[in-house]
């Protein structure tokens, strides 16, 4: 079974998921052979303020990822 091209938009909303994060992933879900879903999860640390002083790089808290999720639909 050959692929079929992706659309620009989904290509260009795979884009903006990758570009919308520094530290994290993105998740590409299929359903017979098409994107219906696209996940990002970004991860963030939080230094205190002796760290930022001193050059530590330990994080003062749990790193809580920032989700967000687009249902792009099925492509025909």
């Amino acid at each position: 079974m050959a692929a079929k091209p992706l659309s620009p938009t989904l290509l260009s909303r795979i884009a903006e998921a990758i570009a919308g994060i520094r530290y994290g992933a993105v998740h590409i879900t299929i359903h017979d052979s098409k994107v219906v879903q696209i996940e990002k999860a970004e991860k963030m640390r939080v230094c205190r303020e002796a760290d930022r002083t001193t050059g530590g790089s330990q994080p003062s808290g749990p790193s809580r990822p920032k989700e967000d999720q687009w249902n792009v639909g099925l492509e025909s």
